[in-house]
């Protein structure tokens, strides 16, 4: 969906006077009439932006007694969007391309869904009514179309942060297991990875869910049969809402930003108690979530306990720092289906923030929530790149019994099947070791290939544990891929107390790199402070990555932070000096360093 697709135009009245100047949403032309007609006109009338070429959304006046060749058309229009839409396309019925919402009388409105279902039908695909709402000479209706594929889904990824206690956890569990907490944390019990976790009560690692969604539109995870394991809830999901619960203690940041940047998450799902408030964390990870440009859906949770004055005074707090000075986000409240659809229209644009008040325990607008994840659309079209050379970011590593070492990681671009070769780098010198995969994980299921966009656990062969780390990546031959030590990149300076000049050494962290670089030098500046921009050169201090240009990082140490992109890379040597500095042998005997080849790193 393009960024500017079905952008609502709020039309409303002012104060009282004989006439009243309004702007059609279509064409812009003006006219005139007296504010009670305008009220009466136009009163719960939700007018959308023009119609796009691009994207997965269609608006139709009527589908009403189409010819057989009309109707193979509207069927190759609806090929079309469902592939614009990685599957899913939204259809709104008795809309004006220019986004009138004139309406349909019932016999027409019940003869146009019966033609969109043919259409559908004939491409195997499902319909469901997302919403009715009133337009100007009937009823418009906004329909959801979803292929069914077999071994085949969509992925959408979020990020769940928020302060400590805001109830990241019991959401997720109460959104992944239907059942309410009982008020004492009795959903979150499942979510915890570590002992300590559940005795502590709160997340210090990075904690995965998955919610899944029928062709119908409908939750699968629910069922009084049986617990659903991952595998029954894939087998009958057309669509996947990946949660990634991350620690909201400032003890574990690190953690949090690694969760932020390596997962490459769709959206940010910020979690604000409505009865804590705006705290110092909160304004970490939503500047974490814009530094990585990452949309945001905000959720004000505990409202069954907030009085309603702290309600209204935490309202406000995120009212004034969504509006504030480099962040200049409009909020959109959700309470009813209408504030959901226009919430669903607005996604795509970056400047709107949708805002859900939920509780846990009494349910509270989480029917609201569930259908805004039913149908938000994924982000990141990983779609486009299942023609690449195949690439799997390494973020994680195990040792299984009866089965070796395991690699976990996102496979970036391409695909990776069984028995294929690939080549894990960098090492400690910046070498590459040729490795084989012997089976494949993804989601907890045994498959025989991982596509771009899905993460993984690839067993290797013959490959010790101590040979990976995170940060390293697999790639196939073709590439020629090569480490560097040095890299360019256009910063910019958040907070620091003081001033950085050369030979500083923060701490880097891009997608799943981890590691401290030092400030080489600032390109015609001596000095950078806060909100300063420059061009720098930075050195790994440890060992040589993998990087490209147009990555994003950030760097910070202690309360200093920063972010950047990735502009050039220094395909440099190998300095022998600092090999045996940093202790990557133990002899006086060095390997051969033969240089790489030369290669074109993709934009």
């Amino acid at each position: 969906m393009s960024s500017d697709a079905i952008t609502p135009i709020t039309i409303a009245a002012t104060t009282p006077t004989p006439t009243t100047t309004t702007v059609n949403a279509g064409t812009g032309a003006e006219s005139s009439m007296s504010s009670e007609q305008l009220k009466k006109e136009f009163d719960e009338l939700e007018f959308l932006a023009p119609e796009v070429e691009e994207g997965n959304v269609e608006y139709k006046r009527a589908l009403v007694n189409p010819t057989e060749e009309r109707l193979q058309q509207l069927t190759s229009q609806l090929k079309w969007r469902l592939r614009e839409g990685n599957g899913e396309a939204l259809y709104e019925i008795g809309t004006e391309d220019d986004g009138t919402p004139l309406g349909l009388c019932e016999e027409d409105l019940k003869a146009s869904l019966a033609n969109l279902k043919t259409m559908a039908d004939n491409l195997g695909a499902e319909v469901s009514m997302v919403l009715r709402r009133k337009g100007m000479k009937g009823d418009c209706v906004q329909m959801l179309v979803r292929e069914l594929r077999v071994d085949e889904y969509t992925d959408v990824r979020i990020a769940v942060c928020g302060n400590v206690d805001a109830g990241k956890s019991t959401l997720v569990g109460v959104l992944t297991t239907g059942n309410l907490d009982d008020g004492r944390g009795d959903a979150r019990v499942n979510m915890f990875n570590h002992r300590h976790e559940l005795e502590s009560g709160r997340t210090s690692s990075i904690g995965e869910q998955i919610m899944g969604f029928n062709a119908k539109g409908e939750c699968v995870n629910y069922s009084d049969l049986h617990k659903m394991t991952w595998g029954d809830i894939i087998e009958n999901s057309c669509k996947i809402v990946s949660f990634l619960d991350l620690a909201g203690h400032q003890k574990y940041l690190k953690t949090t930003v690694q969760g932020m940047t390596a997962s490459l998450p769709d959206y940010a799902l910020l979690l604000v108690g409505a009865n804590m408030g705006v705290t110092k964390m909160t304004k970490e990870h939503l500047g974490l979530a814009l530094a990585m440009k990452i949309p945001l859906i905000v959720v004000v949770t505990k409202v069954d306990i907030c009085p309603p004055n702290i309600l209204s005074q935490t309202m406000a707090d995120i009212d004034r720092i969504l509006k504030m000075r480099g962040v200049r986000k409009m909020p959109v409240l959700v309470k009813n289906e209408e504030d959901l659809h226009i919430a669903l229209n607005t996604i795509t644009n970056p400047r709107m923030v949708p805002v859900f008040q939920i509780s846990s325990v009494t349910g509270l607008n989480l029917p609201l929530l569930r259908q805004f994840l039913n149908i938000v659309p994924a982000r990141i079209q990983w779609n486009l790149l299942r023609d690449k050379p195949a690439e799997v970011l390494i973020d994680n590593d195990w040792w299984v019994q009866g089965v070796g070492t395991v690699a976990g990681g996102i496979v970036m671009s391409g695909s990776v099947s069984v028995g294929d070769t690939l080549l894990l780098l960098p090492d400690s010198n910046g070498g590459s070791t040729k490795v084989v995969i012997k089976s494949i994980q993804v989601r907890r299921r045994n498959v025989k290939v991982a596509y771009c966009g899905q993460t993984a656990g690839f067993a290797l062969k013959k490959i010790k544990r101590s040979q990976l780390r995170k940060g390293m990546v697999m790639i196939a031959p073709e590439v020629q891929p090569q480490a560097t030590w040095t890299f360019e990149a256009d910063v910019i300076v958040l907070y620091h107390s003081t001033t950085m000049k050369q030979n500083y050494t923060p701490f880097v962290q891009c997608l799943s790199i981890r590691q401290t670089a030092r400030l080489v030098s600032i390109e015609k500046k001596e000095v950078l402070r806060t909100g300063d921009r420059a061009r720098v050169t930075l050195k790994f201090l440890y060992h040589p990555e993998y990087l490209k240009p147009g990555m994003r990082l950030i760097f910070r140490e202690g309360a200093c932070k920063g972010i950047g992109i990735v502009a050039k890379v220094n395909h440099d040597a190998v300095p022998l000096s600092q090999i045996r500095a940093r202790g990557y042998v133990k002899s006086n005997i060095l390997p051969s360093l033969s240089p790489a080849p030369s290669i074109k790193v993709s934009q």
